[in-house]
């Protein structure tokens, strides 16, 4: 019997994403993670700024940094973002405690899925080999503000340009580009959506596109989402999976800049 890893792995390649639904503990531990994240949003903004770093790439994020296409509409989202549990890189965060403890907890369900789907589409292309990615990634909670009179998205369309998204919102609001329409997207209970980014698409030499996808204002009081944005590791090359093509491009350089496309920082050599 396939596993659900196997089952992902083979809906990505159908259809160009995929629902996983989560066990019963699993379930426990993501809404112990939003219950944590929404504890934090709820803190005074003098507080919060507590734990900003100084790129803003670790801890907390407030809105008005990151976009999805233009710098002058930025998503209308704070952020709260923990890169491959490295709690030492997050201001303050020995009063963030609990919070991170659970973070961590919920990122190794996460890194369990994802290593399992992501070996399959690698075997798919012709590669054995496994791919590291727990040192690039990152868990990232959004927290939508009510958007201007003139804006009816929080979140522009976009695709993530990471490997591999695992996606959660407490609400909807999501969209998602599919056959060249973009459409409502409805959520699967208790389940979390992988959205694959233009760095699968690289891997996959084009045979897996990203999935493009936006977040509409739809007037949902405390809509959150919870991310988990997978990146392959960057201490050893990074070679495209399929075997047709010329597997000694380095796909570093595009992994390590993309993030800058959407007002962030690089990504960081943990």
């Amino acid at each position: 019997m396939a596993s659900r890893e196997d089952e992902a792995a083979e809906k990505i390649l159908a259809d160009g994403f995929t629902w996983v639904r989560l066990q019963l503990a699993e379930a426990a531990l993501l809404e112990s993670a939003l219950a944590g994240g929404r504890a934090f949003f709820a803190l005074p903004a003098a507080v919060k700024a507590q734990h900003v770093s100084e790129d803003m790439n670790h801890g907390y994020r407030p809105m008005g940094r990151e976009y999805s296409v233009s710098i002058d509409r930025p998503d209308l989202n704070e952020c709260f973002a923990l890169w491959s549990d490295r709690t030492d890189l997050v201001p303050g965060a020995e009063r963030l405690g609990g919070l991170l403890q659970v973070w961590a907890a919920y990122r190794a369900v996460l890194d369990g899925i994802v290593e399992g789907v992501v070996t399959g589409l690698a075997r798919h292309f012709g590669c054995e080999s496994a791919l590291a990615f727990r040192n690039a990634s990152y868990l990232q909670m959004n927290n939508y503000c009510a958007p201007p009179s003139q804006r009816d998205l929080l979140q522009d369309l976009h695709e993530d340009g990471h490997l591999v998204t695992v996606h959660y919102a407490s609400g909807p609001g999501l969209e998602v580009r599919l056959d060249g329409k973009t459409e409502p997207f409805k959520a699967i209970p208790e389940s979390v959506l992988l959205m694959p980014g233009s760095v699968m698409t690289r891997l996959a030499s084009g045979a897996i596109q990203p999935l493009y996808h936006q977040v509409r204002d739809l007037n949902v009081p405390d809509r959150v989402s919870l991310m988990y944005f997978v990146n392959p590791s960057l201490d050893k090359p990074v070679y495209p999976w399929s075997a047709g093509t010329d597997t000694s491009v380095d796909l570093r350089d595009g992994i390590r800049t993309h993030p800058s496309a959407f007002g962030l920082p690089y990504v960081p050599d943990l």
